[in-house]
């Protein structure tokens, strides 16, 4: 068994489960709001696309790499992250296997554009402040969302390419946090991973904040292409919602998983399709408007259940 050099953890403070839900409400509609403005109504569309670029990398390339060396530090890597990556690997193996014989007389691009929406979840720029919302943590979101960061990248590949880029793996910046955080935790002294720790005990929070307005600005609010698509959208629904959670919670209940970790792991695991699919899908020609817009709606429908959840409890 992996154990924590430290044995110390600390989960992130200062939230109130579902009082924080508002606010990502909030964030969200801020996003929506001012890419209506800029789009809509004052028509400046390429400025937007720019500055949204700039944040989206800022997210990236800044935050997410800061989050994941301030978590991995703090905690290391447990027996229980691995049955969380098997959980998602599992996954992502039935669904591709199953969706193949659902859509056999379908075309190349249309399995998959459903395989990718279908699969990969907002694990970071929705999983995260939720899991922080509702838990006051992003332990249990952090090492799902590096499993289905990872993948969202080298499947594409492998499936449009033949082949995965290791080049391209090796570079993404949550994998090199992840990697760093584990070198602080396993390898530095304790009293320099604390150092590492409290300073950056500002990054999961920035980075769940930030990437919720930067989703609501981000989401894709053309529907019309749904059109004569309705099973596209109700098969991602089936797997993003029903599919994925149970197959969680079926591999983290047959070891014992902790029923908190599991409890994290099934609300991330129903996260709705990530804005990622549709830069994917447009770069590999896979119908990138149905699967924008079925990102948009699926997002939607998350949203509101966040929001009628938070006003029963």
């Amino acid at each position: 068994m992996l154990t924590s050099k430290i044995t110390r953890t600390r989960d992130l403070s200062g939230v109130s489960g579902l009082n924080e839900v508002p606010m990502l409400m909030l964030l969200i509609g801020i996003g929506i709001l001012v890419q209506v403005v800029f789009k809509r109504i004052l028509g400046l569309d390429e400025l937007f696309e720019r500055i949204l670029k700039k944040l989206v990398d800022f997210i990236y390339y800044l935050l997410i790499p800061l989050a994941f060396t301030k978590t991995y530090t703090e905690r290391g890597v447990m027996v229980n992250d691995l049955w969380l990556m098997a959980s998602f690997i599992i996954f992502l193996v039935i669904s591709m296997t199953s969706l193949r014989l659902i859509v056999r007389h379908g075309s190349k691009d249309y399995y998959n554009a459903l395989f990718i929406t279908s699969i990969f979840p907002n694990a970071v720029f929705l999983g995260f402040p939720v899991s922080l919302a509702l838990f006051g943590s992003i332990h249990v979101a952090s090492i799902y969302g590096l499993a289905t960061l990872v993948l969202n990248v080298v499947a594409p590949d492998i499936i449009a390419l033949g082949k995965a880029s290791l080049i391209r793996l090796i570079e993404m910046p949550a994998l090199l946090g992840f990697i760093i955080g584990l070198i602080g935790h396993y390898l530095f002294p304790p009293g320099l991973a604390e150092i590492i720790i409290n300073t950056l005990w500002w990054a999961p929070y920035a980075l769940s904040y930030t990437a919720t307005m930067i989703l609501g600005a981000r989401l894709p609010l053309r529907v019309d292409v749904l059109r004569g698509n309705i099973k596209f959208i109700a098969l991602a629904s089936i797997y993003r919602f029903m599919i994925a959670p149970l197959v969680t919670y079926i591999v983290l209940f047959i070891p014992g998983v902790d029923w908190s970790i599991v409890t994290q792991a099934i609300v991330v695991s129903m996260m709705p399709p990530a804005v990622l699919n549709t830069l994917i899908a447009s770069k590999y020609g896979w119908m990138p408007e149905l699967v924008a817009s079925t990102t948009f709606i699926l997002t939607l429908i998350v949203v509101l259940c966040l929001l009628f959840t938070n006003l029963l409890f």
